[in-house]
């Protein structure tokens, strides 16, 4: 064995991670090839219909409730490799994302957050600027949203940039949000899910138009026939029709001469008009994976079954998860510039918690958790009474002791009327000498029986 081969048997080493599509033969292939399948931009038409779509009621709310229960519990600045704390880069980091465009500008976290979402989950893409401060080593010192509309993608550089500009970023300038297509084509860019819903919010749409056109003709059915005498001659009937359009208001009132009104039959389009306007936006709603009563919807028989809290706890996994897609970009930015700490959404787990209350219960009824080690871990002081493991008995809450003896902390007993509380000591003798003198007073006083006295 050489010296070359001893020391690599001696050495563990690993590969970097930086650049891995220089050893990949698919990145090899659309270096050269990517041209004819890539669009530099989305299409304006497409990202005009998206921002159209949030005219859509169901379409607004269901971003809305994504907004507003994503920034409910707020975010926070963790490390999770590290026990020890950096307060002076954690609590930079806070106020970075408290203020994404520093102290003295209007822009809040919320306002950021609100336009990730929105931009994410309607034109599927997010790009958000990373702006440096030249003097402290490029480290970050705010977030700007970037609308969609503005980017494009230049191929001979490999970087994104301003639409129809000079103007590129670095990798570690710009931060973009999107849940990548399975397809070859523009797989650079983001899914939307009104691709997947516009035909529902087509269908609503015409039917709201379809709606409309009832309404404007003032309470005149237009499905209604008028029937002229056949006495009648065209001119005459010409001239009739010519009145009837002319008048304004009729508020389901229609005067003819010489002509007999009936109105028909509701047609099945008009019977299926409700059902065919809840099928769409039942469609949209599963699409978002919103919680129906989340957005004002209380009948849900087309959604499925399940209570409310159910329901709930399956649209928090559905936001948790959508939630690591922004949470990775943010922190793979971080990374980049010597971070250790990471940005995320705060999860309020309330089946865990309500988990650990009872197990912590079932430990301290059988004496071995104390009250103490349970204070602890949610922050809080120890307190005098609480370092002696309890017991719970059929004899009342005790601590134990090592002289063999049963201690009551605060038993209580109801003899003619009377209570008192029972703070000294007592065998196991003595306390069924307890009992027998109570099971006598309650015999005197015509309560148990003779056969039950002892």
């Amino acid at each position: 064995m050489n010296i070359k081969e001893t020391l690599m048997k001696n050495i563990h080493r690993l590969p970097g991670l930086r650049e891995p599509k220089y050893n990949s033969l698919l990145d090899i292939f659309l270096d050269e090839y990517g041209f004819s399948f890539m669009n530099a931009d989305k299409t304006q038409g497409d990202i005009n219909a998206y921002y159209k779509a949030l005219d859509n009621v169901y379409v607004s709310r269901c971003v809305q409730v994504y907004c507003d229960e994503s920034i409910y519990n707020g975010f926070r600045i963790n490390n999770p490799d590290e026990e020890q704390v950096d307060n002076y880069t954690t609590k930079y980091l806070q106020n970075l994302f408290n203020n994404p465009q520093g102290v003295n500008n209007e822009a809040t976290f919320s306002m950021l957050n609100s336009q990730i979402w929105t931009s994410w989950l309607i034109t599927g893409d997010c790009f958000l600027e990373v702006n440096m401060d030249k003097l402290f080593d490029n480290v970050p010192i705010g977030f700007k949203y970037i609308p969609t509309e503005l980017i494009g993608y230049h191929e001979d550089t490999d970087q994104w940039g301003l639409r129809n500009t000079g103007y590129r970023y670095e990798n570690d300038e710009i931060i973009h949000i999107y849940k990548p297509s399975i397809k070859k084509r523009n797989y650079r860019w983001g899914t939307s899910l009104i691709d997947t819903i516009g035909l529902s919010i087509a269908v609503e749409f015409l039917g709201m138009l379809y709606n409309k056109d009832i309404l404007a003709d003032k309470g005149l059915d237009p499905k209604g026939i008028l029937s002229f005498d056949i006495g009648l001659n065209e001119t005459r009937v010409n001239s009739e029709i010519r009145r009837l359009k002319q008048t304004q208001n009729k508020k389901g009132t229609i005067a003819v001469q010489g002509a007999t009104y009936q109105k028909m039959v509701a047609s099945n389009k008009d019977m299926d008009f409700i059902s065919l306007m809840n099928y769409s936006r039942d469609r949209i709603i599963t699409a978002f994976g919103v919680q129906p009563s989340k957005i004002g919807v209380r009948e849900t028989a087309n959604l499925g079954s399940g209570t409310g809290e159910s329901q709930n706890k399956d649209f928090q996994k559905i936001l948790y998860g959508k939630c690591k897609f922004i949470e990775d970009q943010f922190n793979k930015v971080l990374g980049r510039h010597g971070f250790r700490e990471c940005f995320e959404y705060v999860r309020e787990d309330n089946e865990n918690k309500q988990l650990r209350t009872e197990i912590e219960d079932k430990k301290i009824r059988n004496g071995s958790l104390t009250i103490n080690e349970s204070r602890a871990g949610y922050g809080l002081e120890p307190v005098e009474w609480g370092e002696v493991p309890m017991n719970y008995t059929q004899y009342g809450v005790t601590t134990s002791s090592s002289n063999g003896k049963v201690e009551p902390l605060a038993e209580t007993t109801n003899g003619g009327g009377m209570e008192k509380s029972i703070n000294s000591y007592y065998s196991l003798e003595e306390q069924l000498q307890n009992i027998r003198e109570y099971k006598n007073k309650l015999y005197k006083a015509n309560v148990l029986s003779e056969f039950n006295k002892e």
